[in-house]
């Protein structure tokens, strides 16, 4: 199964996808690929109340609580922006603005998590299986993996709906 690693590279961090494989000189990490650097975000803090998210389907009640998690993020046009960081809510894009105009993907370190274009994406691809208990802790994992506080009763509002 791939996680993320974080490498600081001239005391700024990147994070990469990687897995554990087997080699005969042992374990090793191979790098699947690259998410971007990391840019710390200010989010709501841990004792602020939160308003109970609900959305319609999976892509909205993601957005939503997305949303919640990122209270600077300002809506324009169709997408959303909180300083240099641009969020795509038809793409689930995470990216960030650079001096040339261009966007590049990113990643927000939220709650000692990774919000991300791969770590939304897997949540919004995540399938369910016969088996309910693994279901909860595998798309539980991912919650965490993303940085997004979610209650136990918006959890189980979100796996009702996939």
């Amino acid at each position: 199964m791939a996680f993320i690693r974080v490498k600081t590279i001239h005391d700024k961090p990147y994070a990469y996808l990687v897995e554990n494989v087997s080699t005969e000189n042992g374990p090793r990490q191979k790098v699947k690929q690259y998410l971007g650097r990391i840019h710390q975000a200010s989010a709501l803090g841990e004792d602020t109340d939160r308003n109970m998210v609900s959305g319609d389907s999976r892509k909205e009640f993601l957005l939503n609580l997305v949303l919640r998690e990122m209270p600077g993020f300002e809506a324009k046009s169709d997408k959303f922006h909180f300083e240099n960081n641009v969020f795509c809510p038809k793409s689930f894009k995470v990216q960030r603005s650079t001096k040339s105009g261009s966007d590049k993907e990113t990643i927000l370190s939220l709650h000692g998590g990774y919000l991300s274009s791969f770590t939304l994406q897997r949540i919004l691809d995540f399938k369910k299986s016969k088996d309910v208990e693994k279901d909860a802790r595998v798309l539980a994992k991912h919650f965490l993996e993303a940085g997004l506080l979610i209650s136990q009763e918006e959890f189980v509002n979100f796996y009702e709906m996939i």
